[in-house]
């Protein structure tokens, strides 16, 4: 149905006559009444919600045209963080779940002999079928208040005070636009006028902090290598401001922003330095690698193990020499 909605006012939404203020308003009372018919009694999975996105970013992709590349001079697609940009209203996942709030806060004050309360509230009898439960309409209800920062059991006595829950219904409903606040103020904190040392050291103290969380027990094989480097890359790009359009190479970064690549220079020395401390130690983790396994070991090539990470740095007799003298 909504599609056929969309289709029948395209040329509207395409049309060089009507502002786009005109078209959102069209997209507003035409379309998305129609897509939007009984959501209070929706239970979303994941793959509905990422349909239900691309079909409003087709639409908003017609109704802002397209956007001449600043690089090419090539007429291109609109992405979707300039879609966002451009479209201020809440978005149609953040409209869904705010709906099912204010449905179940009208429910929850209805008298019991009501049927939807006794749906709502009641238990059916009966032995329940093996294996994990469905997600139920209230697990829905209970999710969307937890992201709001509720996280109470009892949501039935908190939607008796209107005041309240039509609070939290709003926090809902401009959840998205908040987030985008917060995301925006984090990115004027790396990108922002600071110094770029004093950035610098903001990327190292708080993001490569928990991004190297428990390195020392990983096992780097050279996909998990290239991932991390990618992301090191990554992150000095988006300090510089440098954009995948502007075909700068990495190294080129690096030399811009004055640094080497140094994150697993730091996860290696951090693995070196735990391997020394249970090397002098007689416990049970260095048993565990040190130790071998009976049995006969499965056809193929040997899994990369963390034994070998270590062999990096010499045989293991040197290694447990080196950690006795330190």
């Amino acid at each position: 149905m909504g599609n056929a909605c969309y289709y029948s006012v395209e040329k509207l939404l395409s049309s060089s006559l009507l502002s786009k203020n005109v078209k959102i308003r069209i997209y507003k009372t035409v379309i998305l009444p129609i897509v939007l018919y009984g959501c209070e009694s929706w239970t979303l999975t994941l793959r509905e919600e990422h349909r239900l996105r691309v079909f409003e970013n087709k639409v908003l992709r017609k109704i802002f045209g397209a956007k001449r590349d600043e690089v090419t001079g090539e007429w291109r697609k609109l992405h979707n963080t300039e879609l966002h940009a451009l479209y201020s209203s809440p978005d149609i996942i953040r409209n869904i779940k705010s709906r099912p709030l204010r449905w179940a806060g009208h429910v929850a004050r209805m008298d019991e002999s009501r049927n939807a309360c006794r749906v709502l509230v009641g238990r059916p009898e009966g032995k329940k079928h093996l294996g994990r439960p469905r997600r139920r309409w209230k697990d829905n209800i209970k999710m969307d208040l937890r992201e709001v920062g509720y996280d109470d059991r009892d949501w039935i006595i908190l939607a008796e005070d209107r005041d309240q829950w039509r609070a939290y219904v709003r926090a809902a409903l401009n959840l998205r636009q908040w987030q985008r606040k917060l995301l925006t103020e984090k990115r004027s904190i790396v990108c922002g006028p600071l110094e770029k040392e004093i950035r610098k050291r903001l990327v190292k103290c708080f993001v490569w902090i928990v991004t190297e969380y428990v390195a020392e027990t990983w096992t780097l094989r050279r996909c998990k290598r290239k991932r991390l480097e990618a992301l090191e890359t990554w992150i000095w790009k988006r300090m510089e401001r440098v954009e995948w359009t502007d075909r700068i190479r990495n190294e080129a970064v690096l030399e811009r922003v004055g640094e080497e690549r140094m994150m697993l220079k730091l996860i290696r020395m951090r693995k070196r330095n735990w391997l020394g401390h249970w090397l002098r130690r007689n416990c049970l983790l260095k048993d565990a690698l040190e130790g071998m396994v009976n049995g006969r070991r499965v056809r193929g090539r040997r899994r990369y193990q963390m034994i070998d990470d270590i062999k990096i740095y010499g045989s293991c007799e040197e290694t447990k020499r080196k950690a006795g003298n330190i």
